[in-house]
């Protein structure tokens, strides 16, 4: 069976590249999903966990910015982790409309546990690669990336 051809992306010599990072970035998602299943973990809740590590005390509005979520899928994931005991929200100081989030003991534990995890999907789909080789590909797709946010960034006027 003779494959049909798609002459807007198929004469775009990069396509190729596309489609390749976009197949890549599927199968991490589903390795490390697959590997944050004994935790019990979702990315998205993982992902909470690790932002929270990285700048305990932050703010839910901004932890809602950094996650790119909506609001009620940050909430929803909050109030999850919050009843298996994995973090706790105290009503912010500066602002009593909003709420400041913190791991627990217990969160603390379960993040660095998953970041492991995690690690082991980082060392696996680097495997084979020089330090050197891992920076290119990590400064390349910083550049794609700061092309798309210049896309997204732009108003239509």
């Amino acid at each position: 069976m003779k494959k049909a051809t798609i002459p807007v992306l198929d004469t775009i010599p990069e396509y190729r590249s596309w489609l390749e990072v976009a197949k890549t970035y599927n199968k991490c998602q589903r390795l490390l999903a697959e590997r944050l299943t004994p935790f019990a973990l979702s990315i998205p809740r993982y992902e909470v966990l690790l932002a929270v590590a990285r700048d305990e005390g932050m703010s839910q509005r901004s932890l809602g910015e950094r996650l790119l979520s909506a609001k009620s899928n940050v909430t929803a994931l909050l109030q999850r982790l919050e009843e298996r005991g994995l973090i706790r929200r105290e009503i912010d100081r500066n602002d009593a409309r909003g709420h400041r989030v913190f791991l627990t003991r217990l969160g603390k534990s379960l993040m660095l546990e998953a970041a492991e995890a995690q690690a082991s999907v980082v060392r696996l789909m680097m495997d084979g690669f020089s330090a050197r080789e891992a920076r290119s590909i990590g400064l390349a797709m910083q550049r794609v990336g700061a092309n798309l946010d210049v896309a997204l960034d732009s108003k239509p006027g």
